[in-house]
């Protein structure tokens, strides 16, 4: 027997035969494919049948499983995968209601089979063509365990002059590999024509075997641009581990990833790693990205690759190897790898997969409804409605001492766990457990809460592994919003407002509750709340903290068994203490601004929303920001500290602090109506294809940093627009103001002349 990680599912047809295909690798570090005959097929209700039949004729089965109207249903075969989306639209023609058509071949046998990341594998092998290993018809059984992966990555570079790749180089953690063309460089294999590279780097590919590439825009660039170059010159794309072609997915929007399909491996973009799953940064770019984790930088070199291939090789080659070198390094700092396979193995889906939160959701749910013998609906579509939000509650704006912060834990899993909440147990029949939205639930043993349970149970027990603790928290999190998703096979709209609804109902009881313990609630946001301790130093504030969040916990206990008859999972958790709390005003308005706020914990300034949190404002506005609420909080001297700010400002003392930095989501073409700083100052620029432009306020305009020489800073323009709402948002509540303060002049008042 021996273990194998599932790299790649997918299938293939031999003859009249289709056969699921799993590429792997396996614990001895060999790579390996497992060849499976498995039927294709989906279902219909019995009653349906006969009339099925004279539509076309096919081979069926009864069984004894149910829809959830626990209506029997039949399993229809097909011969082969294709044929279960045609037939399926002939049935719905007919309204005749198919069941599971839509699931992807190779994962339904994963499905039926309970497969996750890891299996056992029983059976005789032989060696394959680009594989160590291939099992024909071997037993295998779900399992677990740690399989380190092949991680390569891959960077290339392209004379836009020519068009040609002229440079490509590898790194595995342990070695370079770079190829070059037309030039001797030491440490590369040097080839005469652009053919002869990409041969040999597909055959670099090939036999270095790995099971994951990355790379910085890898499949948006790097792949796309290669199978052009392929295809120029007549050389089959196919680098994975079997002779079929690649296949691309691409995708228009940088929300959504592209993919691309290579049998046997994959290819994860490291940009898309960082953003969905590491970190938050001003761009996404290699060198950022570097910078943020590694503390390191790309190699500047001139842009011109074509001059750089001629004057300088050995740079380009460092270079291109640097580049490769960092994403490995980002993604193995911030361990990017090991999180998607905690994924994999948890939601069962392919590396490249693991984000999708529909797919996770009916990997899981399906599984488990194939044990309770029942049948789930195929996705029907359908326009989206609106799905209410979780409650804000206004804000009442001001500067608080010892302020608390408490959080409901999982809020909306808890809520689903709690209530029975499941496409399964959805009626309009009135029950005793009846949503806020006057939608209910029946109290028979459910699907989904018993998946959140089961989750909820394994995050406690992997408190100490925090890639596989954090995977958990965001499978859980996506699944009220799956099911208001009409690409979802469960969504109904009325389950994730029933979800919402409830989350609001709780949140205002909760601040019913504590407000009757005789403390008073300032804000209160989807699954948190802020409560004035009215406590003289921190150990009391604690100690009411603790006291307030068992109170909590204990009515629930008791008030969810007495109004619904469910076990409660509800659980308020004492999060933080502030020493000092700032709520802040809408400007102009006697309002509290929602979703804003800081707080002093110990000797740290925690901000939210504001902004200092925002990439739109200059470092000179955070820097003052973070500072003044500092000196603030602390009962410092911030008036000395503001009007030090604006002279070394008027000096060029904080020129570095200056520039703005703005995302461009559209062609500068399409800003017609209306243009934007950051699109005038990008259209300086002439060839501008980047997603952020970073400029500076000038006499003349908004300025790219490109092409600042000597024009003049408008100094002026960032102490009316960054330094000046900053400081009055928090002078208000002193009755101060930034201009009173900076001139040293009292602003006259009606009073004044009366």
């Amino acid at each position: 027997m021996m273990k194998g990680f599932i790299v790649h599912p997918t299938y293939d047809i031999k003859g009249n035969k289709v056969f699921v295909e799993l590429y792997g690798r396996l614990e001895n570090g060999e790579s390996f494919l497992c060849l499976k005959e498995y039927r294709p097929y989906f279902f219909i209700r019995e009653k349906d049948l006969n009339s099925a039949l004279e539509i076309e004729n096919f081979e069926y089965e009864k069984t004894d499983f149910l829809n959830f109207s626990k209506e029997k249903v039949v399993k229809v075969y097909t011969d082969m995968p294709s044929d279960v989306k045609r037939l399926r639209r002939e049935f719905e023609k007919n309204n005749i209601e198919c069941y599971e058509a839509d699931i992807k071949f190779a994962y339904r046998f994963l499905f039926d089979h309970d497969i996750y990341a890891v299996i056992d594998i029983n059976g005789e092998y032989k060696e394959g063509e680009r594989v160590n290993r291939v099992y024909e018809d071997p037993y295998l059984s779900p399992s677990e365990g740690d399989i380190p992966l092949r991680v390569l990555s891959m960077d290339i570079e392209v004379d836009e002059e020519t068009q040609e790749v002229v440079c490509v180089s590898f790194y595995d953690g342990r070695k370079y590999k770079s190829f070059i063309l037309r030039k001797e460089v030491e440490g590369a294999v040097s080839l005469s024509d652009e053919k002869d590279l990409l041969i040999e780097v597909k055959k670099y590919i090939i036999e270095e075997d790995p099971d994951i590439i990355v790379g910085w825009n890898v499949i948006d660039f790097d792949f796309k641009y290669l199978e052009k170059r392929f295809s120029k010159h007549k050389i089959t794309f196919d680098l994975g581990r079997s002779e079929r072609g690649t296949k691309f997915r691409t995708e228009r929007s940088f929300i959504r990833a592209s993919r691309v399909s290579i049998d046997g491996r994959m290819v994860l973009d490291g940009m898309y790693l960082v953003r969905d799953f590491a970190l938050k940064l001003e761009d996404y770019k290699l060198d950022t990205a570097a910078f943020e984790v590694l503390g390191e930088r790309k190699i500047e070199i001139e842009k011109d690759i074509h001059k750089i291939l001629e004057k300088d090789p050995e740079k380009l080659v460092e270079y291109n190897r640097k580049d490769a070198e960092l994403v490995y390094n980002i993604i193995k700092e911030k361990k990017l790898i090991e999180f998607s396979k905690k994924m994999a193995g948890i939601t069962g889906l392919q590396l490249d997969r693991v984000k999708g939160s529909i797919a996770s959701f009916d990997s899981l749910y399906l599984r488990r409804a194939r044990k309770r013998g029942i049948v789930c609906p195929s996705v029907k579509g359908g326009e989206k409605k609106h799905v209410i939000g979780g409650l804000v509650r206004e804000p009442l704006y001001g500067i608080y001492d010892y302020v608390l912060l408490f959080d409901f834990r999982s809020l909306y899993p808890s809520i689903i766990a709690t209530m029975n909440i499941d496409p399964l147990t959805f009626t309009e029949e009135k029950t005793k457990i009846k949503a806020p939205n006057g939608v209910y639930f029946k109290s028979e043993r459910a699907i989904l809460p018993e998946i959140i349970l089961e989750l909820m149970e394994k995050r406690k027990k992997v408190k100490h592994i925090y890639e596989e603790q954090y995977a958990i928290k965001i499978i859980m999190n996506s699944f009220f919003g799956v099911l208001g998703n009409p690409n979802c096979r469960f969504y109904n709209s009325k389950i994730a407002n029933a979800i919402t609804a409830f989350g609001r109902f709780f949140l205002n009881l909760t601040t019913e509750k504590v407000e009757e313990m005789g403390y008073k609630v300032i804000y209160g946001d989807t699954d948190s709340i802020f409560v004035v301790s009215n406590a003289e130093n921190c150990e009391e504030a604690e100690k009411i903290g603790k006291n307030i969040e068992k109170s909590i916990n204990d009515f629930y206990e008791s008030y969810v068994k007495e109004n619904y008859g469910t076990k409660n999972y509800l659980m308020l958790e004492f999060e933080k203490l502030y020493e000092k709390f700032y709520l802040p005003k809408q400007r102009h308005l006697e309002r509290g601004a929602k979703k804003r706020y800081a707080g002093l914990m110990g000797e740290k300034v925690d901000i939210v929303g504001l902004e200092y949190v925002r990439r739109d404002w200059t470092d000179l506005a955070k820097q003052f920001q973070y500072n003044l609420l500092k000196k603030v909080f602390l009962n410092e001297d911030y008036e000395t500290y503001i009007k030090e700010t604006v002279e070394n400002l008027k000096s060029g003392k904080l020129d570095s602090l200056l520039v703005y930095k703005k995302g461009v989501r559209k062609d500068l073409e399409s800003y017609t109506k209306t243009t934007p700083p950051h699109v005038k100052a990008a259209r300086k620029l002439g060839n501008f294809r980047d997603r952020v432009i970073k400029y500076v306020m000038t006499k003349n305009g908004p300025e790219p940093v490109e092409n600042l020489g000597r024009v003049k800073i408008d100094y002026n323009h960032y102490i009316e627009k960054q330094l000046k709402p900053i400081a009055d948002s928090l002078l208000v509540f002193f009755n101060k103001s930034f201009d009173e303060i900076v001139t040293e002049k009292k602003q006259a008042t009606l009073e004044d002349f009366l």
